[in-house]
């Protein structure tokens, strides 16, 4: 008897509703104009986003932004560390994915290598000398920046010499040319503004741009094919450029890291005196402004977000966001749970 008394009041309240009324109520569907209709359940998951997709009915960013956040949130969880054994080979400085076996790394004893992650091969790859390798006399310091261009063909990273910039060709990894007549101090940091065009960062205050022409690519693949040896060239900095040295400290105005923007052609750079400095990189080095941070213990690591336009600067306590759009005290910070730490990447 109860069964039958419920059936005929949904029946009774579909009828009240109209022809639509029965639908409505079995999805979920709230038709007055006071309250924000919401979308059935069943329409959110996974599944009726794959489904929806061949047709292209549905909102993909939305979808895209929901599963990035939740990959977020579940990853962390997944990884597993796994060491691998270098042997004589000092501490690791920089590293970058080459694919998705391949690691190449550089140490602090100057040292380039591949490591291959799943059977733990280790391959050095020669380094870069300078026209004149008689007058280097910099030991110790390693290898700082490794970087890819864009399209993935060429890497950057720090020569025999370690204020020389290194260039070699991907996926061979032959030498291509070597910058070897910008830096009078270590090269910090580097970003590639194009496929063709690098800036370095380094120890003396100073920015160097470099570019890889078409003539240096020819030149090498000809010596290469006919010395059946690699060969590789020497090139001039393009433009070479002094950070603002603040009265502040300015002993202390290091290149430390750079992040590039390359919707607006903008270049960040961060110093160890405690500012944030913006360049317009395109065919030169052009200054747009600096800002003072406001935590200014080991500047030494620096990112650009896409989605939100705002730089990332790590200190040794924080992380400071900066967008060049806003007023300089318009930084915002966060604190870091383990803040004797420091922050060597974001």
């Amino acid at each position: 008897m109860a069964r039958k008394t419920v059936n005929r009041k949904r029946k009774a309240a579909a009828a009240a509703a109209g022809p639509g009324g029965l639908q409505g109520a079995q999805y979920g569907l709230d038709h007055s104009g006071h309250k924000r209709k919401r979308l059935p359940l069943v329409k959110r998951s996974l599944v009726c986003y794959l489904k929806g997709r061949e047709v292209r009915t549905q909102n993909e960013s939305s979808y895209h932004h929901l599963l990035h956040g939740y990959a977020a949130q579940q990853l962390p969880g997944l990884l597993k560390e796994r060491e691998f054994y270098l042997g004589t080979l000092n501490k690791v400085f920089a590293s970058q994915w080459l694919n998705y076996r391949q690691v190449v790394c550089g140490t602090k004893c100057n040292t380039l290598f591949i490591v291959d992650v799943q059977n733990g091969q280790i391959t050095k790859i020669p380094i870069l000398k300078d026209r004149d390798p008689g007058l280097v006399n910099q030991q110790g310091c390693g290898i700082h920046a490794i970087e890819l261009n864009p399209s993935r063909t060429l890497l950057a990273t720090g020569g025999d010499n370690p204020n020389s910039l290194a260039i070699y060709r991907l996926p061979t990894l032959d030498p291509v040319c070597v910058g070897d007549d910008g830096h009078t101090d270590w090269i910090f940091s580097i970003a590639w503004i194009s496929d063709t065009m690098a800036v370095s960062g380094s120890r003396d205050g100073s920015m160097g741009l470099w570019e890889v022409t078409e003539d240096v690519l020819s030149k090498s693949d000809t010596r290469h094919n006919i010395s059946k040896v690699p060969v590789y060239a020497h090139i001039t900095h393009r433009a070479l450029k002094d950070i603002p040295k603040e009265n502040t400290n300015p002993d202390n105005c290091k290149v430390r890291a750079l992040a590039f923007n390359n919707k607006n052609k903008e270049l960040g750079a961060v110093s160890l005196d405690g500012y944030f400095h913006l360049w317009k990189a395109e065919h030169t080095l052009s200054k747009l402004l600096s800002t003072k941070l406001p935590y200014c213990r080991e500047n030494v690591c620096l990112a650009y977000g896409q989605e939100w336009s705002v730089y990332a600067v790590g200190s040794q306590a924080h992380v400071s966001f900066l967008d060049p759009r806003q007023p300089s005290h318009n930084v915002k910070s966060i604190c870091s749970k383990e803040q004797s730490s420091g922050k060597k990447l974001v």
